[in-house]
């Protein structure tokens, strides 16, 4: 499977755990058309591609890819700099505005985030074109799952980052679990976002944890 071969061989020998790289293989069987699937068929797993499972820091966990024409580009939440910024990434952006006063309004790319250990991954990798949620009982949760579980054995120390109440499910049927480094709140879309992600300092809390555990801090500028 080309696109699995293309990624780090670290994550290879991870996806060759657990029957990973089979489920992944028949998932991706199901899915017909890819001319209509986002995002692109090269940038399903492109946040596989920006860093190792040892370099992984925070995970912030999103639900499923944007459905609009050229935006998803394979890492949650982020887009393409080409197209207008949805609303879910514009409210991430006016928090960290409001939070470490850090104006990243006109890079909708978050790459390099995710390259300075800042996991976004969506429990479903991919989406019919106007259509959300469509490939949620293809069996991307059950993989990611997976994943995130293997992620926690080689790291004990990460912080979960989780924005709403579908990431929060995820998180609780992770096998390792530990209270202290979740930071939480609701979703950053429109319907919650002054419901109580507004406010709620996300990156400032995260450099924090990052700093008591002697880790370095992210840059969330770049």
């Amino acid at each position: 499977m080309n696109m699995i071969e293309q990624l780090p061989k670290e994550w290879i020998e991870l996806f060759l755990q657990d029957n990973i790289y089979n489920e992944i293989e028949v998932v991706l069987k199901k899915i017909e058309n890819f001319e209509n699937i986002y995002p692109l068929k090269e940038d399903i797993f492109k946040v596989f591609k920006l860093i190792k499972p040892k370099d992984i820091k925070v995970i912030i966990i999103g639900q499923d890819p944007y459905h609009g024409p050229n935006q998803a580009n394979g890492i949650a939440f982020s887009v393409s700099n080409n197209v207008k910024t949805p609303p879910s990434l514009k409210n991430i952006f006016k928090e960290l505005k409001s939070d470490l006063n850090i104006d990243h309004f006109k890079n909708n790319d978050l790459s390099n985030w995710v390259s300075q250990g800042v996991f976004l991954i969506n429990s479903c990798l991919t989406v019919e074109k106007g259509n959300p949620n469509s490939h949620k009982d293809l069996g991307w949760d059950k993989i990611i799952l997976k994943i995130l579980n293997k992620i926690n054995e080689i790291n004990k120390d990460i912080i979960y980052c989780l924005w709403g109440n579908y990431a929060k499910k995820l998180y609780n049927s992770l096998v390792y679990k530990d209270e202290r480094k979740i930071i939480y709140s609701p979703h950053p879309s429109p319907f919650s976002f002054k419901k109580g992600f507004e406010d709620s300092k996300p990156f400032s809390k995260i450099n924090l944890m990052l700093k008591n555990i002697n880790k370095k801090i992210i840059n969330w500028e770049n």
